[in-house]
């Protein structure tokens, strides 16, 4: 079945609702560590399996939550960490509908079950992985 959103459209929609700063911040400068209350696992919601830590959460473009919409028009909310060791990364990156300005997207899915947890965002210095914040949870260590 073919999307009823063509590229030429949801570009356009996209510039408006979620362009990046104007202030020429890049991803690059403005990826900063935040600090957690406590030290939590973050571990797939369906396996239990650990794929990252809270001291690893990471603010990007002033925040570290977000909420974006697919070209198919499925609203995520994720959470952004500077690593997921227990992420497995897939498919060939794309810069096709990239949440973030200057970075190419990977799948990301859970290095036990393969279920999907999100992207990893990658740009020419950096990479972090924007995880779905209903797929995975923490709990203290």
């Amino acid at each position: 079945m073919q999307s009823l959103i063509q590229p030429n459209s949801y570009s356009l929609l996209k510039k408006q609702v979620f362009s990046p700063p104007s202030d020429g911040t890049e991803l690059n400068g403005d990826a900063k560590p935040i600090k957690p209350s406590s030290r939590k696992k973050i571990i797939c919601r369906e396996c239990r399996f650990e794929i990252t830590e809270s001291v690893l959460a990471i603010s990007v473009n002033g925040r570290h939550e977000h909420s974006f919409f697919n070209p198919h028009g499925y609203v995520f909310q994720i959470r952004c960490f500077s690593a997921a060791k227990g992420c497995i990364s897939t498919g060939d990156p794309s810069s096709e509908f990239s949440w973030f300005a200057n970075c190419t997207w990977q799948v990301a899915a859970c290095g036990r079950c393969l279920g999907h947890l999100g992207w990893k965002f990658s740009s020419d210095s950096n990479s972090f992985f924007g995880l779905i914040k209903n797929n995975i949870r923490e709990y203290d260590k």
